[in-house]
């Protein structure tokens, strides 16, 4: 396993297992793994997955198309560079792992900050620098199945920019054929779908999309035993567990709560778990930027998110009671655009067993504190 060991991490042995055998077989040499930002799909890949490729004798390889916003073809070669350099070298492969897992440990205790870029065109020499590191790669791998891990594949259809590198990326890969397995994830849904459902993008029907899996709730178990044990602090699970439906089960924003509990308890702030919940609601409320949201929705579009994330459908009576209890337009053409402009903001999106999700944390509860009681009722 991984010389790098982080005692918070949850592993999950079954998914590894299944996924592990499926980057074996050259059945399915292109899978694709969607799930919302912050449920814990990057760490799974970096430090239960490919950990255990290595003990099946798989060479992974974990880029980041955010590496690089503005060239990710430069992020892609430098990778790829490294990698080559340290293919053959005892420990070699853990190395270049590590080295990834560090960088993502350091990225959950920093603010997320989006800074502007400028993207870049890929030159013809930089393109066939790639497609010749690419094939060594392969090539000096020797008997090891090369997977290549692609991280929120998405970015390289944010900009006209970035086509060029996708469709020869396009050509090296379908070249590679079944030499190379290789696993696409992202966090947009919107993006995603585009790249590989949009007959006029380069990755048109190369792969199917699949939901990345959530934590189960023994995530919620492992923190609170950690927490006693370590810290010597008992927390309800109850709380936690309330707090982690809350949030969509995220790792992130359950570990960041754990943080607050622990560092207010060290520092003699006071230890309360529904103080520390309330917080970390706050930084959420700021982060995922609700005033604003709820600022840009109107009445009716309040209501039919609530429906759909409860589950309900539009048009029964019912729904249009509550639409019209909250101050709503209850007719058909109103929830019907009310719905169409909650999907085309990503603010909920419709899963192919039907399922509506929100790719907003706490934008549910967030919308009902807005609402009266009474109409919540006829939910």
């Amino acid at each position: 396993m991984s010389e790098v060991t982080d005692p918070w991490f949850y592993h999950r042995q079954e998914l590894v297992r299944k996924y592990g055998l499926l980057c074996q077989d050259t059945l399915f040499s292109r899978l694709v793994y969607l799930g919302s930002r912050r449920i814990g799909k990057t760490s799974f890949f970096l430090n239960d997955l490919s950990p255990y490729l290595q003990e099946l004798d798989m060479l992974p390889i974990y880029i980041s198309m955010w590496g690089n916003k503005q060239s990710p073809h430069s992020e892609f070669a430098e990778q790829l560079s490294v990698a080559l350099d340290e293919i053959g070298q005892e420990g070699a492969v853990k190395r270049l792992l590590n080295t990834q897992i560090r960088k993502l440990a350091v990225g959950n205790h920093v603010a997320k900050v989006e800074l502007e870029f400028v993207p870049k065109v890929a030159t013809d020499p930089e393109l066939t620098n790639i497609k010749t590191l690419l094939n060594k790669v392969v090539e000096k791998a020797g008997t090891k199945k090369v997977v290549l891990i692609m991280d929120e594949f998405q970015h390289l259809v944010t900009s006209s920019a970035f086509d060029n590198f996708q469709y020869a990326l396009r050509t090296m890969l379908d070249m590679l054929g079944t030499r190379i397995t290789v696993i696409y994830t992202g966090s947009s849904r919107i993006g995603m779908k585009a790249a590989f459902e949009d007959d006029k993008l380069p990755f048109y029907q190369s792969a199917m999309i699949q939901e990345f899996p959530r934590l189960d709730d023994g995530f919620v178990k492992h923190c609170a035993t950690r927490l006693k044990d370590v810290y010597g602090i008992d927390v309800d699970s109850l709380q936690l567990l309330d707090f982690w439906n809350e949030t969509d089960k995220s790792p992130h924003w359950m570990i960041n709560l754990v943080r607050e509990i622990v560092d207010k308890k060290m520092n003699g702030r006071g230890f309360s778990v529904g103080s520390s919940i309330e917080l970390m609601r706050e930084v959420i409320a700021e982060e995922e930027s609700h005033r604003e949201i709820l600022m840009s929705l109107t009445d009716t579009d309040k209501a039919v998110f609530v429906l759909r994330c409860s589950g309900k459908g539009l048009y029964s009576e019912d729904s249009f009671a509550f639409v019209k209890s909250v101050g709503g337009k209850a007719t058909r053409s109103a929830v019907q655009s009310a719905e169409k402009k909650l999907q085309g903001r990503g603010l909920i999106t419709f899963l192919p067993n039907k399922k509506v999700i929100t790719e907003v944390f706490g934008l549910l509860d967030a919308i009902k504190k807005t609402l009266d009681e009474e109409s919540l009722k006829l939910l």
